[in-house]
């Protein structure tokens, strides 16, 4: 006698559904909440603009200081940080703000000024 194997089982196809909802859940949790691979992406893309601007003014402060002999001051800092449009347009004591990001950087994390 011939066995008529077509089509999938009831419990083959609960299985997989359950298998299914396991993996959408796991995905959920990964792409949502604190630690979500988004927010961790976001970051660490705006730590990398934020770097390349310090390298940016910290190349500028050395061309002054090539330019000059001198080692620039926190009067030099300001002035190439405006004069290169770092800023939105207002600098505070300790730090300003970028223009393209609204993040803050302290000075203090910029080196090559006294």
């Amino acid at each position: 006698m011939q066995k008529n194997n077509k089509g999938i089982t009831l419990i083959a196809l609960v299985v997989t559904i359950i298998v299914m909802i396991i993996l959408a859940s796991i995905t959920i949790t990964a792409l949502s909440g604190k630690k979500s691979t988004i927010n961790q992406t976001t970051d660490i893309a705006e730590n990398a603009q934020k770097e390349s601007i310090i390298e940016k003014i910290e190349a500028d402060l050395l061309q002054e200081k090539i330019k000059t002999g001198n080692t620039p001051t926190k009067n030099d800092l300001k002035r190439i940080i405006q004069e290169n449009s770092f800023n939105d347009g207002s600098l505070g004591e300790n730090d300003f703000t970028v223009k393209d990001g609204g993040y803050t950087i302290s000075y203090n994390e910029i080196v090559g000024w006294e």
